[in-house]
Formats: C-alpha cells, sequence, structure tokens
C-alpha cells in the first residue's frame, strides 16, 4: 500500500523489481502490485522485429490504469548482452493487453536523479550506488499500463528531417551513413537507423565458401517514397592463410547464409 507519503517497495520471490513512489505524487492510497508473466501466457505478446527478444519476462503493475502527480520509477533486472553500443534496451508497454507501443518517456539521469533525491534521505541515497548496474533498467513513467516488456535491440539512431535534407551516421560503424539528398522529403519526419554485426556462424565461418558476393552487409529498409542513398565501408576480399588473395567462386547456398549474416542495414521513418 502506498499513499500520499510515498515509499519504495521490492518485490518478493527474489524477483529483484523496485517500485519507487516520492512523496505527493499518489492521488489515493493505492495497492501497487507487480508480477512476473511469460510471453506465452499472453493472448497478445508484444511484437518483435528482425534482431530484437524480450530481455526480461512481461511485467504485469497493477493498478493498471493508475496516474500519478509525477514520475514514478521502476527498477528491473535484464539478461540482455548489449555489446558494447551495438544494442540497447528499448521499453513497450501495452495499456489493454492487446497493442503495444513504445513507452516515450525517457528515463534520463538528471530525471531519475531528481525522483530519487525526493524518495530518499542522504545516507538512503548512498545506498543505492549499488543498484548502478547495467542489469538493471529504470522505467520512469507517470501512469500505469497493463503490461511493460523490456526489448533488447539493435542500436537506434533517430533523427530529425525536412525538405533540406540531411545525413545520418551510424554510431556503431561510423563510416555506414544515410544520405536525404535536399527535396527528397516533404515534411519534417523523425527517421531512424540501425546497423547490427551478427557474426557468422561457427560451422559457416570454417566453411571458407566467401566470394564476392559477400562482400558488403545486406540492406534493408522500410516501404518509402523518397530515394535515399547509403555509403557502405567496402569489405576485404577472402584471402588464403599464406596472405595470397583467394579466386572469386560462385555464389553457392553456404555463401547465401553468409550473407544474410553479415552487417545489416535498416532505415525507416517514424510519421
Amino acid at each position: 500500500m502506498v499513499d500520499a507519503r510515498g515509499g519504495a517497495m521490492r518485490g518478493c520471490r527474489h524477483s529483484g523489481v523496485r517500485v519507487i513512489i516520492p512523496p505527493r505524487k499518489a492521488q489515493m492510497p493505492m495497492r501497487i502490485t507487480c508480477r512476473y508473466l511469460r510471453k506465452e501466457k499472453l493472448p497478445h505478446p508484444p511484437p518483435l522485429l528482425e534482431g530484437e527478444a524480450c530481455a526480461s519476462r512481461i511485467l504485469e503493475v497493477g493498478p493498471a490504469g493508475a496516474k500519478f502527480l509525477g514520475p514514478v520509477i521502476l527498477e528491473v533486472p535484464h539478461f540482455a548482452s548489449l555489446r558494447g553500443k551495438e544494442r540497447e534496451i528499448s521499453i513497450l508497454r501495452s495499456d489493454n493487453g492487446e497493442t503495444w507501443k513504445e513507452h516515450t518517456l525517457e528515463a534520463s539521469e538528471e530525471a531519475v536523479q531528481e525522483v530519487l533525491n525526493e524518495s530518499f534521505e542522504g545516507e538512503e541515497l548512498s545506498a543505492l550506488e549499488d543498484l548502478q548496474t547495467n542489469r538493471i533498467v529504470r522505467i520512469l513513467t507517470t501512469d500505469f499500463p497493463q503490461y511493460f516488456a523490456v526489448v533488447s535491440r539493435t542500436r537506434q539512431e533517430v533523427h530529425a528531417v525536412g525538405p533540406e535534407g540531411g545525413l545520418l551516421s551510424s554510431t556503431v560503424v561510423p563510416q555506414v551513413q544515410a544520405i536525404f539528398p535536399e527535396g527528397a522529403l516533404t515534411k519534417k519526419i523523425r527517421v531512424g537507423l540501425q546497423v547490427g554485426q551478427p557474426p557468422p556462424p561457427p560451422y559457416l565461418a570454417q566453411a571458407e565458401t566467401l566470394s564476392e558476393a559477400d562482400e558488403e552487409p545486406t540492406i534493408s529498409r522500410g516501404p518509402s517514397r523518397s530515394r535515399l542513398g547509403f555509403l557502405l565501408p567496402a569489405r576485404k576480399g577472402p584471402t588464403a592463410r599464406n596472405g595470397r588473395k583467394r579466386p572469386p567462386r560462385k555464389a553457392g547456398f553456404f555463401a547465401q547464409l553468409v550473407r544474410r549474416t553479415w552487417p545489416r542495414l535498416a532505415v525507416f521513418s517514424h510519421v
């Protein structure tokens, strides 16, 4: 139970979930509930795109639809491997259990620190430094949906591009760029860029069946009415063990599979 005095609640059964509600943020006394669910148990699980996966079980919170007078924090453990800057954590929410959308309220360090300062004293706040780990994601929200989903995905760079054009560069592979010429867009939209570098499977890497067809990354992008230009880093051709360049081979079945596991680029727009 929580009222106008606020409080911090930790989940039982070693779930590691914690809810922090600052003082004067609850409109009325309410009973806060949290429960882990397997996504297979949901009639409408979160839709996952290529390269995405759930980094923890689905979190059901209650009371669903509860609104607060200010932001509150949910701390959820996850088991995602972010591979440095290659991947990131995204939060999906479902208000009715049927449709899912991305949680847009960003848990920036300034916003999280402000909530913590309102909720804890100096000694209690210093004890929270132990929770500064890559295995815990903090969700900042002003209301409770029915479900939260912690999703691991390829890092996404989102920028606003208008009719004047622009250039998008990847922080994962800086050589990868998406060019929007002047006049390519009729209005200003948010454009996302994703670049992944999945390693080839060991049995394909040892087969040494790479050919010239495998020297470029695989490109995929969503439907668009504008022509886009991509500057992709060139891949060196395969060489033999003695250092000499190997003659190109015909792209066969294994070469096609290797090409599909090579760095992939996805460009999409947020309308």
